[in-house]
C-alpha cells in the first residue's frame, strides 16, 4: 500500500563554508505521524529544520512537501507549513496582536473569522486569558506556549518545532506534549521536533530519527529500537 507522505527529503547535503554539516539526509515523514529527530549537540538537527523552511536555501538535494518540490516563495505552500524555529516576537505588542502578523498570509479569511481563529488558538495553548496583554511581561513558560499558537495559527499540515520543550516545568511539557498529540489524533498534523528529552520522544514519537555526524544513522520506532537491545544514548554516539 502507497504511503501517504507530507514530507520527503531526498539526498539533502548543506554546508557552511567548508564545513559539511548534513551529509547525504534522507527523510520521509508519513502524513499524521509525528516524528522526534534525535542528535548530539553540533549534529545538525536545527540546520536540517531550518533547511526545510527554506532558511538555508543553498543546499544539495530535493525537498517535497505532497509531492511537490517544496518552495520557499510559494505562499500557499508556507502557509501549511508552521514552525517553532528562532521564534521572534513584538514585546510591545499583544499575544493576540503578534498572531496577527503570520495570519496576513492566509488568504480568503475576513477580519472577523481571522479574529475567531486567533482565540480558538489561544484558547488551545491557554492564553486565552492573556491575549490583550504584551509579550514583554510573560514569562518564558507563556512565550514558548505563544510560540506554540504562532505556529498553529494559519492551520498547518507539518508542524516543524526545534526543542518545543526547552525550559518549561514538567508540568508544562505534559501540557504541551498533550497539545500536540491532539492536534495529531483531531486535524491529522503531522510534526517533526527536536528534542534533548528522551522521555518526551519515546513517549510522543511515531518514529524516531536519530541524527549522527550530518547523517540519519537510525529512523524506526522506540519499540523496535527497545527490542534490539539498543538506548538512545547509544545510537546518538
Amino acid at each position: 500500500m502507497k504511503r501517504d507522505l507530507i514530507l520527503k527529503i531526498e539526498h539533502m547535503t548543506k554546508g557552511y563554508r567548508t564545513e559539511e554539516v548534513l551529509k547525504d539526509v534522507n527523510l520521509e515523514v508519513e502524513s499524521g505521524h509525528i516524528v522526534g529527530l534525535l542528535g548530539r549537540n553540533g549534529a545538525g538537527k536545527t540546520t536540517l529544520l531550518k533547511t526545510i523552511l527554506g532558511l538555508g536555501v543553498h543546499y544539495k538535494g530535493k525537498i517535497y512537501f505532497r509531492d511537490r518540490l517544496l518552495n520557499p516563495e510559494d505562499l500557499e505552500q508556507k502557509s501549511r507549513i508552521g514552525s517553532l524555529v528562532d521564534v521572534t516576537f513584538f514585546d510591545d505588542l499583544t499575544a493576540c496582536e503578534n498572531l496577527k502578523i503570520p495570519m496576513m498570509i492566509t488568504k480568503g479569511l475576513g477580519k472577523r473569522d481571522a479574529a475567531s481563529q486567533i482565540d480558538e488558538i489561544l484558547e488551545f495553548v491557554d492564553l486565552a486569558d492573556a491575549k490583550k496583554k504584551r509579550v514583554k511581561t510573560f514569562s518564558f513558560g507563556m512565550k514558548q506556549r505563544l510560540a506554540l499558537a504562532q505556529a498553529l495559527i494559519t492551520k498547518p499540515e507539518l508542524l516543524i518545532l526545534d526543542e518545543p520543550f526547552v525550559g518549561l516545568d514538567p508540568i508544562g511539557i505534559e501540557e504541551t506534549t498533550g497539545r500536540l498529540k491532539q492536534l495529531c489524533e483531531q486535524q491529522n498534523t503531522s510534526i517533526i521536533f527536536s528534542s534533548h528529552q528522551l522521555t518526551e520522544v519515546e513517549e510522543l514519537a511515531d518514529e524516531i530519527a536519530v541524527l549522527s555526524r550530518g547523517k540519519i544513522t537510525c529512523m524506526d520506532t522506540y519499540e523496535n529500537i527497545r527490542q534490539r537491545g539498543k538506548s538512545l544514548i547509544e545510537l546518538m554516539k
